[in-house]
């Protein structure tokens, strides 16, 4: 289902889905969700961060190893990593480096995960990242040995709530709205919220961060797959 630039009009007592990814990840995971459902779902995408590019590429052939956390520093890279080794955050994120070409290996759902399983990883490494990230990883890499310098190849810019996603909020209708993050967890907690809200959040952390009100969840696992199947059960 396209962005819609109004919130749509739902039966009374039937859940919408708010999404505030950024554009492209909200409208694959809307894809994912109603690809799960089975039919189609009523949502309103109104992005709270925006990806900017910062920059440039850095030279990957200078590192043994790339390490990504994130789709969006796949993006940013792109064909730089085709055959280059690269570990990464998430099987998704693995899947889309290998799609740029990358000999691509996941080692954990989330940074914790990770760094349980860097053994192995062969050094110098770059850790390809945004402006805003959590759980020192190239500290607690270090720590265990290896050498990880990082270079930030984008940022993630706040936007507001549109219309339709606030004019949602303060309606009356229930409303799912999945956290992929503890910045934007942080960012949409202040929003003015009447309506009944299903909050689902990707991790503790996520949940943590989240002050406003509303039901609160966490997903089984910290990936795009289990709070598709939560927000998918709450609709």
């Amino acid at each position: 289902m396209p962005q819609t630039s109004e919130a749509p009009e739902t039966p009374a007592g039937e859940a919408t889905l708010l999404l505030t990814r950024p554009e492209a990840q909200s409208q694959e995971f809307l894809a994912l969700c109603e690809a799960l459902a089975g039919r189609l779902l009523p949502c309103v995408v109104s992005p709270v961060l925006e990806i900017v590019d910062l920059g440039e590429v850095p030279d990957l052939t200078l590192f043994r190893t790339v390490i990504v956390t994130s789709g969006n520093a796949v993006r940013r890279l792109g064909r730089a990593l085709a055959g280059r080794a690269v570990v990464t955050v998430g099987e998704r994120t693995a899947a889309l480096a290998r799609d740029q070409g990358a000999d691509a290996r996941c080692l954990g759902p989330d940074v914790d995960a990770f760094l349980e399983n860097i053994d192995g990883v062969d050094g110098p490494a770059v850790h390809a990242r945004g402006a805003h990230t959590r759980g020192d990883l190239a500290g607690r890499a270090a720590a265990k040995g290896l050498t990880v310098e990082e270079a930030v190849v984008y940022d993630q810019v706040a936007r507001p709530l549109s219309r339709a996603a606030k004019a949602l909020l303060q309606g009356k209708s229930p409303v799912v709205m999945p956290l992929f993050s503890p910045r934007s967890a942080g960012l949409l907690s202040a929003t003015p919220i009447g309506a009944p809200l299903f909050v689902i959040a990707i991790s503790q952390a996520t949940r943590v961060a989240w002050t406003g009100p509303g039901r609160v969840t966490v997903a089984e696992t910290p990936t795009a797959e289990a709070l598709c199947r939560a927000v998918t059960e709450a609709l």
